[in-house]
């Protein structure tokens, strides 16, 4: 039954998109999205590019050929990076696939302007604003035609339940909690301090220039300090050894601190084909597996930071969570300091969740 409807809704998407020359589809997690690219693709014919947004997910989409029976299509279409997009001439390709489409921005136009053919945006998280850079991208070159969010997936019993839980966690004050290291000098302090500094240069601010500066600054900040590393570590073991934790860091150096194994950019990928397959059942990242990379059986994710509302970033990690069977429930637990800016970011980015599956805790 679940099937059978999961199969309808991909059908129905795929028509919305076949009406129009450029479309964009908002798909939920689980719903199938590589799957409705290939079948757009074994209609579409000619030469196809199909851009990703990192060289881990073409395995995705040969693994889903292969089980979909279209391996010949797929055979036949180029892949690409958004980072190397415009090295293709754009005169070359009848179709344009677009995975995770909210990933183009202004750099990408020398080849989007230039291209005349079909294109197909794929997303499952578009840009909140369609004033922004990536959202006039979409906008104009390939507009959402058709949406399913994940709340619908869940209540048509396609994807798993999820329970969202908010750990708020207080700045440490101790003074040599933080360590600060700059240009010519450098000393210790406390998070609580640092945090009150680095507000402070903001507000002090006399131009738009040093005021996104003293912004990153703060940002910088709050990605470094302890506190919540610390707090993850005894997460983790709370939870049973039996279950998938991931667990997405800031820096490569925070991810290999919480973690015996973890996976990003200087990494092999052992450790994830580790985690795949269950030999491990605890996995520490960065940004690498916030899209596009499917992980079976995982239960558990401990976000260290949800990055500002306006950021697909948070509900990309999430997703990775909505693959258990429909039986099971998946837990995200978000780490969040009180009293900052991080409040308002968290709060922002579970606007259009559930409010009863969200949970607050004050630590």
């Amino acid at each position: 039954m679940k099937n059978n409807l999961r199969d309808n809704l991909q059908k129905e998407a795929l028509s919305a998109a076949c009406r129009f020359r450029r479309s964009g589809l908002n798909l939920s997690v689980g719903f199938g999205k590589t799957k409705v690219g290939l079948m757009y693709l074994d209609k579409a014919g000619g030469n196809t590019l199909v851009v990703v947004p990192k060289l881990d997910v073409i395995k995705s989409w040969q693994d889903d050929a292969e089980k979909f029976g279209y391996s010949e299509v797929i055979d036949k279409c180029v892949f690409t990076t958004y980072l190397s997009l415009t090295k293709h001439n754009p005169g070359d390709y009848q179709n344009l696939v677009m995975d995770e489409a909210h990933n183009a921005k202004a750099s990408h136009l020398p080849f989007l302007s230039n291209f005349e053919g079909n294109i197909l945006g794929l997303t499952g998280t578009p840009p909140v604003w369609q004033n922004s850079e990536k959202g006039q991208v979409m906008l104009t070159y390939y507009p959402i035609r058709y949406a399913y969010t994940t709340d619908e997936a869940v209540s048509a019993n396609i994807l798993n339940n999820y329970n969202i839980v908010v750990h708020y966690l207080d700045l440490d004050r101790d003074p040599k909690s933080h360590y600060v290291q700059l240009k010519h000098k450098s000393f210790y302090t406390s998070e609580y301090k640092a945090y009150q500094a680095a507000t402070k240069k903001i507000e002090i601010s006399t131009t738009d220039k040093s005021r996104m500066f003293a912004h990153i600054l703060r940002i910088n900040s709050l990605k470094q300090f302890k506190t919540k590393q610390k707090y993850a570590k005894k997460l983790i073991k709370k939870i049973s050894e039996e279950e998938k934790v991931l667990i997405f860091a800031n820096t490569i150096e925070q991810a290999k601190s919480l973690c015996k194994n973890s996976h990003h950019s200087k990494s092999k990928g052992e450790d994830l084909e580790l985690f795949k397959d269950g030999s491990i059942t605890r996995l520490s990242c960065v940004e690498q597996l916030s899209e596009g990379i499917n992980i079976p059986q995982l239960k558990h994710a401990i976000l260290l930071h949800t990055y500002s509302g306006s950021s697909p970033k948070a509900k990309q990690k999430m997703g990775r969570l909505m693959r258990l069977p429909t039986t099971e429930t998946a837990t995200i637990h978000i780490l969040c300091y009180k009293d900052t800016v991080d409040e308002k970011w968290v709060e922002s980015n579970l606007e259009k969740f559930d409010k009863n599956k969200i949970k607050y805790i004050n630590n």
